[in-house]
C-alpha cells in the first residue's frame, strides 16, 4: 500500500502543501471552506498525517508509543500492563527512547494516533483489521502488534494462547471435573467481537473439553479485574449444573471469582476449582494460591521493543513464532467433589 502524502492530498484540493499543513496543525489560519474541502479531500483519500512529523525536523521524536483500546484507569487497574511495560521500558531505555501510553481521545483511537507525536507503535490487543491499525497503515509509521492475529503488513508478538489454554482445560478435567464454566476476555473495543486472544485460548478450552467428552461449558465475559470477576462469579449457573470448574482467561478476573465464592461460603477448591491466566506476582500469594498458565509477559514487552526498534531503524522484521506458555499447579484446583451441594451454598 502506496502511502498517501501530503502534495496527494495539495494537488487534488487546489491549495498549496502549506494549506493542508496548516488544515491539520493551525486551522485557524484558513478560511472555513478550504478547511472543510482540505479535510474532506484528505479523508477521501486516506490521508492524515504523520505524527513525528510535528516534532523535530529530524522528524524523529524519541518516543514509542504503545496503543492501548481501553482507558487509563481500565489499564492501569491490571497489574498484567506494568508487568508488559517493564518489558518495553527496558529497551527503551537501552536506546534512550521515551514510552508514551496513547488512549483512546475522546473515545477515538484513530484520533489519538493522529494527535501522538511518536517514532513507532506498539498495539496491544488488536486485531490487524481493527479501523486504529488501518489508519496506522495510511500512515506508514512502524509498528508491531502485541496479542494480534497474523498480519501481512505488520510483525506481531504473540503466546501460545491455545495450548496454555488446552493445558488448563485438561488439568480440570484430569482432577475429574465435568461441569465447567469459562470466564472469557472481553472485546478490546465495545463494537467487536472476541479479541484475538480469547479467540485462541477458547479454541484450546473447547479443544480439551471436546476430546473428554463432557458437556460443553457455561460462559460468561468478564473484564480484567478483581470487581468483574466476582460479578462474573453470580452470573455463573447454580443448583443441579453449577460448575465445579472454572477457567478463567485473566488472573485477576481469576481472583474475584474466587473471592465472589469465598463469600458465597463456598470452599475453593473444595467446592469449586478454578484456574487463571497470565501468571501475575500476586497469583502466587492469593488465598488460596492460584493455578494459572504463565505467559512471559516482561519476554514479551522485551521481545516486541526490540523488533519495534529494529523496524524503526528500516530492518525487516518478520513475526517470531508464539512465546512459550506453562501451566502452573498451585492449590485454587483440586478433585472434583461435593457436586451433591446443596443450593443454599450459593
Amino acid at each position: 500500500m502506496s502511502r498517501v502524502t501530503i502534495a496527494d492530498v495539495a494537488s487534488a484540493a487546489g491549495v498549496s502543501k502549506t494549506a493542508v499543513s496548516f488544515a491539520f496543525n493551525s486551522p485557524e489560519r484558513l478560511g472555513h471552506a478550504t478547511l472543510e474541502r482540505v479535510l474532506g479531500v484528505a479523508h477521501d483519500l486516506g490521508y492524515a498525517p504523520h505524527p513525528a512529523a510535528r516534532a523535530l525536523s529530524t522528524r524523529r521524536s524519541g518516543t514509542i508509543g504503545v496503543l492501548i483500546p481501553q482507558r487509563l484507569s481500565t489499564v492501569f487497574a491490571n497489574p498484567f500492563v506494568s508487568e508488559l511495560i517493564q518489558g518495553l521500558g527496558e529497551l527503551c531505555e537501552e536506546h534512550d527512547l521515551a514510552l508514551l501510553l496513547v488512549p483512546p481521545l475522546d473515545g477515538s483511537l484513530e484520533a489519538a494516533i493522529r494527535h501522538a507525536s511518536v517514532d513507532g507503535f506498539i498495539s496491544l490487543g488488536l486485531s490487524p483489521h481493527d479501523r486504529a491499525v488501518e489508519v496506522l497503515d495510511g500512515i506508514g509509521i512502524p509498528t508491531v502488534l502485541i496479542d494480534s492475529d497474523e498480519s501481512s503488513t505488520h510483525p506481531v508478538v504473540n503466546v501460545d494462547d491455545r495450548g496454555g489454554a488446552q493445558a488448563a482445560a485438561s488439568h480440570l478435567l484430569g482432577l475429574g471435573h465435568r461441569q465447567l464454566a469459562i470466564v472469557v476476555l472481553p472485546p478490546a473495543r465495545a463494537e467487536m467481537s472476541y479479541t484475538p486472544t480469547a479467540t485462541r485460548r477458547l479454541a484450546g478450552y473447547n479443544a480439551a473439553i471436546e476430546a473428554a467428552g463432557v458437556p460443553a461449558p457455561q460462559s460468561v465475559t468478564a473484564g480484567i479485574s478483581v470487581a468483574a470477576g466476582m460479578r462474573a462469579f453470580e452470573s455463573l449457573p447454580s443448583g443441579a449444573s453449577r460448575p465445579t470448574g472454572v477457567l478463567v482467561m485473566s488472573d485477576m478476573a481469576a481472583i474475584g471469582v474466587m473471592k465472589a465464592a469465598q463469600t458465597a461460603g463456598m470452599r475453593v477448591p473444595g467446592d469449586l476449582s478454578v484456574v487463571g491466566f497470565d501468571d501475575l506476582p500476586l497469583s502466587a500469594w492469593t488465598n488460596p494460591p492460584l493455578t494459572t498458565v504463565r505467559q512471559p509477559i516482561v519476554d514479551k514487552g522485551r521481545l516486541a521493543a526490540r523488533m519495534l526498534i529494529e523496524r524503526m531503524n528500516g530492518k525487516s522484521v518478520g513475526s517470531p513464532a508464539p512465546l512459550s506458555t506453562t501451566l502452573i499447579v498451585r492449590a485454587s484446583t483440586s478433585e472434583a467433589r461435593n457436586l451433591d451441594l446443596p443450593n443454599d451454598r450459593r
